[in-house]
């Protein structure tokens, strides 16, 4: 699985800074309904990124299109 053209690796990749853009973003990821959080899972067979996101401090699984990193 990636992000952004780069494969997810469980032990480097934990607790890694990612942006969440949702499809209204339209891929900029200075949206203001862009969220930033931290990867803590992913699961390739769901194809989901399972993020810990800062703003709501809640773990939700996420589509690794709509994430960025940093």
């Amino acid at each position: 699985m990636k992000i952004k053209g780069r494969e997810l690796n469980k032990e480097s990749n934990y607790l890694e800074p990612v942006t969440y853009v949702p499809n209204h973003a339209n891929g900029n990821a200075g949206h203001p309904d862009c969220e930033q959080g931290v990867i803590v899972d992913f699961d390739e067979k769901l194809n989901i990124v399972k993020v810990l996101y800062c703003k709501g401090r809640t773990v939700q699984s996420t589509h690794p299109d709509n994430l960025v990193w940093g």
